[in-house]
């Protein structure tokens, strides 16, 4: 993919199987297939690594959330990105998508986008965690054949990608994590015309979201700042991102997926909550006050 850059003096990268080196000889190493490009490795860096090496290691989270109702939130969120695509470009997508993933961790974007009606995708997965990454080998999730996969260990504060050479940047869950106006910037700039953000976030003033924020340990980073989707489009505002999409999700069924695990309840008990927490959320139609929104932008042409 020649449209990866130099995180030190900008420049074209090219690739070999234990290395790369830009056009100015900066070389990086290979690591089981992982292109490491991070060179500032500062404290809200490592603490980030810390939390999803340990992630990789000893599973998702302390407290896993139940698996049926778990499932049935990752079917809307693909049906919230699906009608993300159809909004900007109706049935006519690209033909060849070039596609970066923001704190990829395994694959979000390839996940929740896999089953889209792209011809061939040139997907480019950023994590600060070499061992989150890698348990896309061992994931078992399925791939389809016209992706071609590549992960970069980076910081998605600073951005790796020519000017106007992305069709879609793609976020879940990882924006609060970062500088999101520094991010913002080089989505812009890295987007093509008519080219896409897509994101998910959880919503910093959802009651339930608050309360496992402070009060469940080793459930949330050190470092991240949950964030408003007024703000996401303000800051994208800024940068020549108009909004194109905005759906808030899941105000009670979002935390009730890790309180049902937690208790470990049996599947009738699980559906039968996961029915009345669905009920609730209908009559929540805020992104803000939901557990987390979905949010798309397109660049300004």
């Amino acid at each position: 993919m020649q449209i990866i850059i130099c995180p030190i003096c900008r420049g074209p990268i090219q690739f070999f199987s234990s290395s790369c080196v830009c056009s100015k000889g900066h070389e990086f190493q290979v690591i089981d297939g992982i292109v490491d490009l991070l060179q500032d490795v500062n404290s809200n860096v490592l603490d980030e690594q810390e939390h999803w090496d340990s992630v990789a290691d000893k599973g998702r989270m302390k407290i896993a959330p139940n698996e049926f109702i778990s499932e049935k939130i990752v079917g809307d969120y693909r049906k919230a990105f699906n009608e993300c695509i159809k909004a900007a470009w109706s049935d006519t997508y690209p033909k060849d998508v070039y596609l970066a993933d923001i704190g990829c961790g395994s694959g979000s974007a390839i996940r929740y986008l896999a089953k889209l009606n792209f011809d061939k995708v040139n997907y480019v997965g950023i994590d600060v965690s070499i061992k989150i990454m890698r348990t896309r080998a061992t994931s078992g999730e399925y791939v389809p054949d016209n992706w071609k996969i590549r992960f970069i260990r980076a910081s998605a504060n600073m951005g790796l990608f020519k000017e106007n050479s992305l069709d879609i940047v793609f976020s879940a869950s990882a924006l609060h994590h970062l500088e999101l106006d520094s991010v913002m910037e080089w989505v812009s700039k890295s987007l093509k015309p008519a080219g896409l953000l897509i994101l998910h976030e959880p919503s910093s003033d959802n009651p339930f979201a608050k309360i496992g924020r402070n009060v469940v340990h080793g459930f949330h980073t050190k470092g991240e700042k949950p964030i408003l989707p007024k703000y996401v489009k303000q800051l994208a505002y800024k940068h020549n991102l108009v909004p194109i999409y905005e759906k808030g999700l899941h105000y009670l069924t979002g935390s009730l997926q890790y309180l049902i695990g937690m208790l470990r309840l049996p599947f009738p008990f699980a559906f039968c909550v996961y029915q009345m927490s669905r009920f609730v959320d209908a009559f929540i139609t805020s992104p803000s006050w939901n557990y987390s929104f979905v949010q798309a932008y397109k660049k300004i042409e």
